[in-house]
């Protein structure tokens, strides 16, 4: 790796350097990033690899043995007798103990026996044969994992048995990926946060990072939370729930659904080391199974509640403010059983959530003096756009920082009139306090039937829906809007999902299985802000050119002053309107066959977009039209750097430094995307204690259509865009799509004793990334109008003048030109998708206490990481629009952005765990990473850009991942108190009613900061879309550790602004934020109250011991004022901690308790 930093007499400097090793060139002609020198060699291994993956597989097929995976479990063994040797033709049988299925095999010519898509749950196992004993043995089979039972015969006669009982130690003896299992005695046990969502305990498991809330209410009603596995994008993790997948189509780092956590039988987690059946995982592979009914009538009924009377203070909670109303109930029950005994069973579970809160929040909002347009608080003058150059050079500042009464625009000053006094007037962060009633009610019903048709048919189906309705409030209430409170959108929203499967297996032979499930899941949403039926841009405020006459362009324009919350409308995507279907269909077949275990099959996907909602990646604004108001405009070019003050003078004057606003054509559009995959996995007993496994899978993405043409392709050289499907251009756009995308995996697992086991995987999940989301929008379909000054301290119009008018293009022959001012999102003429590496090497180990230990070396290479490269990004320091390639030839201003491989990272970690499956009233799972991670700054998510697209500079990008966590150290536990009936101590008596039925349950984490950048204004730099770090001055940083307003994390004078056209020296994430650790306790209590009702008093504590998860510091240098001697003035929100970080509990940082009824039978 080149280094970033280039000593020299002046100091250390971040420099621009030519690296003619560096994989990352740029093609001239095509202005696009090309990946030579790595790319070439990677293919060619990759290729060379999978040639002798398959070579191998083919051969071995000769000899075939299978056990179905992912929706299924399978059972395998050797039976030997006392010497050790196999013997052939023993008989045997398993049974189901909850439904009474039975199944027969008999062992082959080296007494190996298999069974393949076997049901979950407990079995009995029988093994018969002329001479010896017979054998019979308890096990319980796990979602897609193979349990291994060996048998050991002794000579005597039929009439004789031993019975065996298996332990909860189970070792993974025959796969060598990475995984863990949340059986439902965890999920239903551990302390679950708000709302009670089974996301929240991937926590507890190695690899992950805390799941967080993402997205508002209306987008993800299901509150589904958002996490990296082992140094992954978000986006590469794959949910299925009974094999339909809960991939969100638009958001693909999240999943459409989660279930009742009442409604899971067990969640079963693969992070590395992939099977071949698995596709479309990078990070994770996760398989949610919904419960089954049996011959026995089962239930539940809960109840749970939490209040504010509750809860404590928020650590940042102004002082003398109390907690705001909060109330949470979650209520249902579960109810499964049979239909016809031994034949059809079914299981049902319903779910509600009702919240009411007092929602509140601390913003910043314009100071009263700031709004009279007294700035004389500044340490910057402010300067007059009307004098000096057009360049920002020999402006005059405004005489004692005082806007004159009569430069104030009338326009700025009723939007002011509207917005509320600050609370804490005179300071510049987290100035305002405010509340609103938040209202929110969901709805959760799932139901699974079972269906034994024949000894050699099965076949079930899933049924689940959720619904939620949502009224939120909003920063300056319905008036002036402003950001929500909660919920995370304005006013008002309503929708539902649903989903279902329907899956099949038939035994032809007992060697010979097949396997087959649909899976559909369709989301539906809509979202409105308050006053959508006035055109407030327009009629109100008298803005040209802002609202549009249809009802989704009504309402308040947006309008963003840098450093203060936003008024009217918050964001660039309001309302919208959302109706996302998918469809799967696989097939796979196993066929047993000597010492091999061949599994194969397929799948098609199907997904659906059908969406109204202005919104385009890169517009800043919506379809009610906004204006971005900077500091620049009244800043001097050379001078100081702006800061917040600058950015409201230039509100004040009426003078943004960018103005838009969007135009969706029709009234709804749509994406319509396919992927088809198939596999072939040989696994291969080579020894009885030595497994290997060998396969891979051929995936095919083919370019996404509307439901009634081909999407757009932006011609990059002529300045065309290609309306696929419409005259001479094809629905394909003409883009070359590998159908080569084969994906090799390979495991080896030696038992080197019963008790001791080593694995070793490696595998390759090409990138998953659905290209539907990056052309769900396009020009003409959508017309994102992005207006910007010629320069960082020119305006770009005025209010006055407003926004200019969009027009939908005739789009004729479909090639047509693009207007410079319109922003484009395409893919080139080649898109190599990417791919992901995993491998390990991991030792387990059967402890004494029915523990299981497991030490790993963990690594994952992300390459050719998918993402936007705006090539019309600044790539002249100083030269602001100008610098823009596009400006020269097309005097294009706006982003010009290429879908495309633009990032690399690793990610490698020791990674330690401690279990002891549920047994004797006790469960552990401690588990510790030593991690690090590496990519390319602000590529930690689905599909971002980087922080640098400066080409030439672009390897400053490289830096520690926003997701790096070097340390983390989790541990849950569930402990039954060793007194009452059943247990080993005070069996009964005053003894055993007082002190039996009690349970404490934990979880708990700790771990290191998060990386955070140290930022700059960029005025000096002056390269659009490029981000500025700041100057580092001193040789090292000295961690202050304060919290609060005025209070420093780190030393703030040691980092300074850049005022000069480079970039600054201390590079992106160099600094690690607050440490973090959460307690996480459950007392139960439970009361027999006949022979099988079980009464059961939970009492939750969140946070327990109530410490503060803080936020990363503010980090824009450029923020902070002085004095004349230097001093600090305000530090404006730099270095400041005034926030606690999403943990993914809503918003609840502070310690909660939370009581609940459940009744078992």
């Amino acid at each position: 790796m080149r280094a970033l930093f280039v000593s020299s007499a002046s100091g250390t400097h971040l420099t621009p350097s030519v690296d003619s090793t560096d994989p990352l060139t740029v093609c001239p002609i095509r202005k696009e990033w090309r990946m030579v020198n790595e790319r070439r060699v990677n293919f060619a291994c990759h290729r060379c690899l999978t040639v002798i993956l398959l070579t191998v597989v083919i051969l071995a097929a000769a000899s075939i043995n299978v056990k179905a995976q992912v929706l299924y479990g399978s059972i395998t063994g050797n039976v030997q007798d006392q010497t050790h040797s196999g013997i052939p033709g023993a008989e045997v049988t398993i049974s189901h103990a909850d439904t009474g299925r039975v199944r027969t095999a008999v062992t082959n010519e080296a007494g190996r026996y298999d069974f393949s898509t076997v049901q979950t749950g407990a079995w009995t196992l029988k093994v018969t044969m002329p001479g010896f004993n017979e054998y019979e043995q308890r096990l319980t089979v796990a979602l897609n994992s193979v349990t291994r039972a060996d048998v050991h015969l002794q000579v005597g006669g039929v009439t004789e048995s031993l019975t065996v009982t298996s332990g909860s130690t189970l070792l993974q003896t025959d796969r060598a990926e990475v995984r863990a299992e949340l059986p439902s005695k965890a999920l239903e046990d551990l302390p679950t946060p708000v709302g009670r969502n089974y996301q929240t305990l991937f926590g507890t498991l190695p690899g992950f990072s805390t799941p967080v809330n993402a997205h508002s209410v209306p987008t993800n009603p299901s509150r589904a939370l958002q996490f990296n596995v082992n140094g992954t994008s978000a986006s590469s993790n794959d949910i299925r729930i009974d094999g339909a997948s809960q991939f969100d189509i638009w958001l693909p780092h999240i999943t459409v659904y989660i279930p009742s956590l009442e409604a899971i039988e067990t969640v079963n987690v693969v992070t590395n080391s992939f099977d071949a059946e698995q596709g479309l995982a990078g990070g994770a592979a996760i398989n949610v199974q919904i419960k089954s009914g049996t011959n026995d009538y089962h239930g539940s009924g809960f109840w749970y509640n939490s209040t504010n009377g509750l809860m404590a203070k928020p650590f940042f909670l102004p002082q003398g403010e109390r907690n705001p109303k909060y109330i949470v109930n979650q209520y249902g029950g579960t109810l499964g059983g049979p239909i016809l005994k031994d034949k059809v069973f079914f299981f049902a579970s319903y779910e509600s959530t009702p919240e009411r809160s007092f929602a509140s929040t601390l913003a910043d909002i314009p100071t009263t003096a700031m709004r009279n347009g007294d700035y004389s608080a500044s340490d910057r003058p402010i300067y007059d756009p009307l004098t000096g150059n057009p360049d920002g050079t020999g402006r005059i500042p405004f005489p004692n920082n005082i806007i004159p009464q009569e430069r104030i625009h009338p326009i700025s000053r009723q939007i002011l009139d509207m917005m509320p006094a600050p609370t804490f007037d005179g300071v510049l962060t987290n100035n305002f306090y405010v509340g609103g009633v938040y209202q929110y009610d969901r709805s959760v019903l799932d139901s699974k039937v079972d269906w034994h048709v024949t000894d050699k048919l099965n076949m079930y189906g899933r049924f689940s829906v959720l619904r939620f309705e949502m009224l939120a409030p909003t920063l300056f209430g319905n008036e002036l809007i402003g950001p929500a409170i909660a919920g995370g959108n304005s006013e008002s929203a309503h929708g539902g999902t649903y989903g279902t499967t329907i899956a099949a297996t038939y035994v032809f032979t007992p060697t010979l299985v097949v396997d087959a499930n649909f899976g559909y899941t369709r989301k539906d949403t809509a979202s409105e802000q308050a006053r959508l039926d006035e055109n407030v841009g327009l009629d109100v405020l008298g803005i040209p050119g802002t609202n549009g006459t249809r009802r989704f362009e009504g309402g308040w324009p947006r309008i963003i002053i840098d450093g203060f919350a936003d008024i009217g409308i918050p964001n660039n995507f309001m309302p919208y309107y959302r109706r996302d279907p998918q469809f799967q269909w696989a097939g796979n077949a196993n066929w047993t066959k000597g010492k091999h275990n061949l599994r194969f099959g397929g799948e098609l996907a199907k997904q659906h977009m059908n969406q109204t909602q202005p919104e385009f990646p890169g517009a800043e604004f919506p379809a009610q039209g906004g204006f971005r108001f900077r500091g620049g405009v009244t800043s001097l070019s050379g001078g100081q750097s702006s800061n917040d003050f600058n950015s409201m003078a230039s509100f004040l004057l009426g003078l943004p430094q960018q103005l838009g606003k969007i135009l969706q054509v029709d009234e709804e559009y749509s994406t319509r995307m396919d992927f088809y995959s198939l596999y072939v996995r040989d696994q291969w007993q080579v020894l009885p204690d030595l497994t290997f496994s060998i396969g891979t899978r051929w995936e095919y993405f083919p370019m996404p259509t509307r439901a009634d043409r081909g999407v757009e392709r932006y011609d990059f050289v002529n300045n065309k865009m290609m309306v696929c499907g419409v005259g001479s251009v094809p629905t394909d756009c003409n883009v070359e799509l590998s159908k080569s995308l084969f994906a090799p995996r390979i495991g080896l697992a030696y038992r080197i004793k019963e008790d001791f086991v080593i694995r070793a995987g490696y595998g390759i999940t090409n990138d998953p990334f659905s290209l539907a989301r990056p052309h769900r929008t396009n020009y003409p379909m959508l017309l994102p109008l992005n207006v910007e000054g010629a320069n960082a301290f020119t305006p770009a119009g005025t209010f006055d003048a407003g926004i200019p008018p969009l027009l939908a293009p005739d789009v004729g022959n479909g090639i047509i030109d693009v207007p410079p001012q319109i922003a484009v999102n395409s893919v080139g003429d080649k898109l190599d998708r990417g791919y992901i590496q995993s491998w390990n090497l991991t030792v387990q180990r059967r402890l004494p206490f029915d523990l299981v230990g497991e030490v790993g070396y963990i690594a994952t290479r992300s390459v050719r990481q998918l993402g936007y490269q705006d090539l019309n990004a600044g790539q002249v320091i100083g030269a602001g629009q100008a610098g823009r390639p596009y400006f020269a030839t097309f005097g294009r201003t706006a982003r010009t952005a290429m879908f495309t491989p633009i990032g690399h990272a690793s990610y490698n970690a020791l990674q330690l765990r401690l279990e002891r499956r549920f047994s004797g009233g006790v469960a552990v799972n401690a588990n510790y990473t030593w991690s690090k991670t590496m990519g390319v700054a602000g590529l930690s998510g689905s599909d971002n850009e980087p922080q640098i697209r400066a080409l030439e500079y672009y390897h400053l990008n490289r830096a520690l991942a926003n997701i790096h966590i070097p340390h983390r150290f989790n541990l849950a536990t569930i402990y039954e108190l060793p007194f009452g009936p059943g247990k080993r101590l005070l069996t009964d008596g005053w003894g055993a009613k007082i002190l039996g039925g009690w349970q404490l349950n934990t979880v708990l984490y700790a771990q290191s900061g998060t990386p955070f950048t140290v930022t700059a204004n960029g005025n000096s730099l002056n390269l659009p879309s490029s981000t500025q770090v700041a100057d580092r001055v001193t040789p090292e940083v000295e961690k202050l550790e304060g919290v609060g307003r005025g209070q420093s994390w780190f030393d703030p004078f040691a980092f300074a602004p850049v005022t000069e056209p480079r970039f600054g020296n201390s590079g992106f994430n160099t600094l690690l934020g607050p440490k973090q650790f959460n307690l996480d306790v459950g007392l139960f209590r439970s009361f027999k109250v006949t022979e099988s009702v079980n009464l059961q008093f939970r009492a939750e504590g969140f946070n327990f011991t109530n410490t503060p998860h803080l936020a990363n510091p503010g980090g824009n240098v450029s923020s902070m004022t002085l004095n004349t001697d230097g001093t600090i003035r305000a530090l404006n929100g730099y270095t400041e901690i005034t926030s606690t970080r999403n943990t993914g509990r809503e918003g609840i940082d502070q310690r909660i308790f939370r009581f609940g009824l459940r009744v078992g039978f």
